[in-house]
This record gives structure tokens, sequence and C-alpha cells, in this order.
């Protein structure tokens, strides 16, 4: 029997050429008070294609598109697939961003390079998902990390996967809270980054 593709959830990483553009707001929190907020969006450009074995290798630049219109190139980018994973090269950094056959609660080492394992995990797969503006069916969420109830930092990332789309979101926010003895406890903000990233549909 051939197996079913769509249970095994390849559909939600299509791997095609193409520019794939995600908007992106990007807020820093200094220890002097101030709030910066950077708003860009970033353009994958995928542009020489390759296969290996049963491996497909699309591979490209990353692009940083301002709001003027001007464009710098970031680095390179390339997505690999094979049957089992999906590994992200970006520069000189690898990220496993999707391991098959999905089903809820799946782990893997995200960051295989490190020293240390880093554990990426699925939830709510195959539920839907809403954006601002869209709507999505089917999708399923990579938990990369996940500390929301610490004294001192909140450290979340995760990404959510549509179905015949591919990333729709990506969240990143890392944050150390006051810990003097006047504000400890109450979480608020001393400094950190938080980093949206929504896709653009054309």
């Amino acid at each position: 029997m051939e197996p079913n593709y769509d249970r095994l959830g390849f559909q939600f990483f299509p791997l095609q050429k193409q520019d794939i553009t995600y908007q992106v707001e990007e807020i820093y929190y200094r220890n002097t008070g101030e709030i910066d907020t950077l708003r860009y969006l970033l353009i994958d450009q995928l542009t020489d294609s390759s296969q290996l074995s049963n491996k497909l290798i699309l591979s490209g630049y990353r692009i940083k598109q301002e709001l003027n219109g001007s464009k710098t190139v970031l680095s390179t980018v390339s997505y690999s697939k094979d049957d089992y994973t999906v590994l992200q090269s970006l520069g000189n950094t690898e990220e496993i961003k999707l391991s098959f056959p999905v089903e809820e609660g799946l782990e893997w080492n995200g960051k295989p390079k490190q020293d240390e394992p880093d554990l990426f995990s699925l939830f709510k797969v195959f539920q839907p998902f809403e954006t601002a503006d869209s709507s999505f069916n089917e999708t399923v969420q990579v938990i990369q990390e996940d500390t929301q109830d610490s004294l001192d930092i909140f450290d979340k990332r995760m990404e959510v996967y549509a179905a015949d789309v591919g990333m729709i979101y990506r969240l990143s926010s890392y944050l150390d809270f006051c810990t003097n003895v006047d504000c400890f406890g109450l979480q608020e903000i001393d400094s950190g980054r938080t980093i949206q990233m929504k896709r653009i549909l054309l």
C-alpha cells in the first residue's frame, strides 16, 4: 500500500522555488526603560533546487527589506526535506524544523550540532489556527521553548505550519524580569527582545 502522505504531515512544509515573505515586528526592551520597535520584511528567495537520493534541497538567500524598500542580503538559506525531517540552514546555523510522521507530543532535537540537545515538540497537530487576517483549517505548532512560569525570565519560541503553505507564524521572545527586592516576582520587564514573523500570502 502507498503511504498516506497527508497523515505523515509532509504537506506542512511544501518545497518549491519561490519567494517566501514574512512581515516582521521586532521589539527591544532596554534596561534604561526604553522600548524600540522595528518593522521590516524578511524574504527567503529560493532559486536553486537539487535532488540527492530521497532528499530535496532548495537554496537561495535571506533578504531584509526595510519599509523604505531598501534591501540587504543577510545570509544564505537552504531547506532540505526527506522522509523524516526538514532541515533549515541559515548561514552557519542549522535547525530541524519538522520531524515526520507528525503526531501530538512528538519530540526531537532541533539543534543536533549543539553540545546540549534543544528539544522541539509538536502541539495541536491537524488543528486550525488564526492570525489577525487569515485562518487556516489544518496546522501544526512546533514548541521550541516554553518557560512562562519563571520569576526571573520569560522564554518562548514557537512556530506554526499550515498545510500546503508552510510556516505562517513565528514567535521568539526572551525577557529578563526585574529581580530587585522591590520588584522581584512582579514580572516587570528589565530587558529582552520579542520577534514576531507573519507569512504574507501573495
